[in-house]
């Protein structure tokens, strides 16, 4: 089958001066943040959290997140449980299984491999955590927080909205909810979210997330889905809607 490289390319370019937090899941993993504050000074900032991508880090939303802080907002880029640098557990170090390239059945024996290495069905919770953490901070507006995931991270953003009143939510290729492990809590979550739910996909998507999409927006009271042509996955679809992406964040945050 042919090889997906670009699939889960990391976008390396320099990294936004964020300052790092460090937070202890549930299970006993240290996750690691990283919070940036716009230079316009406010008494309080609206904050975007970003979850990345399976086998990448925090770093593919660095450039996007600097856009957002140039536009007011304060950003947290979160490396998930065994990824980057959140691959400490109860002190031994626990990481997913890199995907280093291959056919997309090489690709579902390192997610399932790294799956149970891991745990990815407590990404929600903790990303909760984080949202919690956040809201203890007082330059933080806890009345205006948004969410963005990509791929991994898109699909483990929405569940969160059953524990957090959230302004937003932006899924970008999304997976399905057999990733999470609990399908019908999955459905609650997109049928109760009464705000915002955006959904973004290639129609050609390696892991089918144009399908997926079209599945879940039916089930909220307020999604919208955006289409698009190619078989791009997660952040390698940024440069074609990052404008777009700017748009709907200004209007709901």
């Amino acid at each position: 089958m042919k090889i997906f490289t670009l699939f889960f390319l990391i976008f390396l370019f320099s990294t936004v001066q964020a300052k790092p937090l460090s937070i202890v899941s549930s299970d006993g993993f240290v996750l690691k943040g990283f919070l940036n504050y716009p230079e316009i000074k406010k008494d309080k900032y609206p904050v975007i959290i970003f979850a990345h991508q399976f086998s990448t880090t925090h770093v593919i939303w660095s450039d996007f997140a600097k856009r957002l802080n140039q536009l007011g907002y304060a950003t947290l880029l979160i490396d998930l449980r065994g990824h980057g640098l959140s691959t400490i557990k109860n002190g031994k170090k626990v990481e997913i299984i890199p995907f280093k390239g291959g056919s997309l059945a090489n690709l579902f024996a390192v997610f399932k491999k790294s799956n149970e290495l891991v745990n990815f069905k407590f990404i929600p919770e903790d990303i909760v955590l984080w949202i919690e953490y956040l809201k203890e901070n007082e330059k933080i507006d806890e009345k205006r927080i948004g969410l963005v995931g990509s791929s991994l991270g898109a699909t483990s953003v929405i569940p969160v909205v059953l524990d957090e009143d959230l302004s937003f939510v932006i899924s970008i290729s999304p997976g399905s909810p057999s990733l999470l492990g609990d399908k019908e809590k999955f459905e609650l979550a997109l049928s109760s979210f009464l705000n915002p739910f955006l959904f973004v996909a290639s129609v050609n998507d390696p892991i089918g997330s144009g399908k997926y999409i079209q599945r879940y927006v039916e089930k909220t009271p307020n999604g919208i889905s955006m289409l698009l042509s190619g078989n791009k996955h997660g952040v390698s679809l940024l440069p074609r809607i990052e404008e777009m992406l700017i748009a709907f964040i200004q209007k709901h945050l």
